[in-house]
């Protein structure tokens, strides 16, 4: 015959582990609730009828776009002035807006602003409303025919009519503003300083970007400028942006990387095609014989990771020495 348990024993068990499980619950049910809640606490306020932005957390939209609404998350510190840098900060590849990825950019953004007295403003692309990298990272300013667009329908302009809205808002003295990109969002930025000529730039970094659109007319679009909406007036103002490609030495990973020939040719690896395209660029300067004001600098043991790069690609844009890594 078989042993059994007493049933005091038995239901005692039965209570414990009832009482684990329920913990369990709770304890997963209140982070994931902590998740939502960590960005319920901004404010909306509207930057188009001059609501003033809030100390902290704010968010604003930009809805005067094609492609519907684009949220922009915005973090204002205490020591802000009205004469305080305005930083936007572009999320990378993952866009889905579920995730709200934009939150990991903000929240690692957030101590970096308050510690240098800079505006944040993160936009939200999301892959719903901006699908694929024609649309984000290209700056949609082709259709994938090589159509052209208005630039009022470009993610380029997002961002910024983003900034008009929130230098109104605060009376900000600022005309320009800084930005900094990893990854997809770094594509962006090297791009948009071509595109715009870095026109409302003051300070971008661009970080580990995948491929590059070259500044001279050997490859066609989006590849090179041949078939691309860029005057040989606006390039030359484009190589005197105060620009700075950061590359990570160990991002050499190169699984997932674009593999077509034309991005072949640009290096096997991110950190490979970092250099190459720096490199490129600045022959292509000298022969045009204009002012070549880019940096290239590189955060030593990191590879493709956002966080990491922060601290440099922050620093840069307050314009001091770059931490050790």
């Amino acid at each position: 015959m078989r042993n059994r348990m007493p049933i005091d024993r038995y239901l005692g068990e039965r209570r414990m582990f009832s009482a684990i499980r329920l913990r369990t619950v709770l304890l997963l049910a209140a982070l994931l609730c902590g998740a939502a809640a960590s960005h319920a606490t901004e404010r909306a306020f509207d930057a188009s009828r001059g609501e003033r932005m809030p100390l902290g957390d704010g968010s604003f939209e930009v809805v005067d776009v094609p492609r519907g609404p684009v949220t922009i998350y915005t973090y204002r510190p205490s020591s802000a002035t009205r004469n305080s840098p305005i930083w936007v900060v572009m999320p990378g590849l993952r866009r889905e807006a579920h995730r709200h990825l934009a939150f990991d950019y903000y929240d690692t953004w957030r101590p970096l602003a308050e510690r240098y007295g800079a505006i944040l403003l993160v936009p939200e692309f999301t892959a719903e409303k901006w699908p694929g990298p024609w649309t984000y990272n290209l700056g949609n300013v082709r259709s994938q025919r090589l159509q052209p667009k208005r630039w009022t329908e470009t993610s380029f302009y997002v961002v910024e009519q983003a900034f008009r809205m929130a230098a109104s808002s605060l009376g900000s003295s600022r005309r320009r503003f800084s930005m900094f990109g990893h990854g997809a969002g770094s594509q962006f930025i090297q791009r948009y300083v071509l595109h715009s000529g870095c026109r409302m730039i003051d300070r971008a970094v661009s970080a580990n970007p995948g491929w590059y659109m070259l500044p001279d007319n050997e490859y066609k679009y989006p590849f090179g400028l041949r078939g691309a909406p860029i005057s040989e007036a606006t390039l030359r103002s484009a190589f005197g942006c105060n620009y700075t490609l950061l590359l990570g030495t160990a991002d050499v990973n190169y699984a997932g990387l674009r593999n077509e020939p034309d991005a072949l040719a640009q290096g096997k690896t991110r950190y490979e095609r970092g250099r190459f395209y720096f490199d490129r660029s600045r022959r292509v300067a000298e022969r045009m014989g204009a002012a070549f004001n880019w940096q290239l600098d590189e955060v030593r043991g990191v590879g493709h990771e956002a966080a990491r790069m922060a601290p440099a690609g922050a620093a840069i844009l307050a314009g001091r020495a770059l931490p050790d890594s």
